[in-house]
């Protein structure tokens, strides 16, 4: 497939700079990676996620949790 883009000059400069990094030309670069992340498949946005990756943001904080000392309401035992 033969595909023409008209690319702003900045925009091209830019993904140029970055083909150049990946010692790419800048069409293959564009296939590699540009076009082949843009194809791949959108993740659900309300994704299940481990209890592990819930509170993994919270991972070093010194956080401390207390308990209310009331022993609550009173029991006939």
């Amino acid at each position: 497939m033969t595909v023409t883009l008209n690319i702003p000059p900045d925009v091209e400069a830019g993904l140029l700079a970055q083909a150049q990094t990946h010692g790419l030309p800048l069409e293959a670069y564009l296939v590699q990676h540009v076009l082949r992340d843009a194809a791949k498949p959108a993740k659900p946005a309300m994704a299940k996620k481990s209890i592990v990756e819930l509170f993994a943001p919270l991972r070093g904080m010194d956080v401390e949790f207390t308990r209310n000392p009331s022993s609550g309401r009173p029991i006939d035992l």
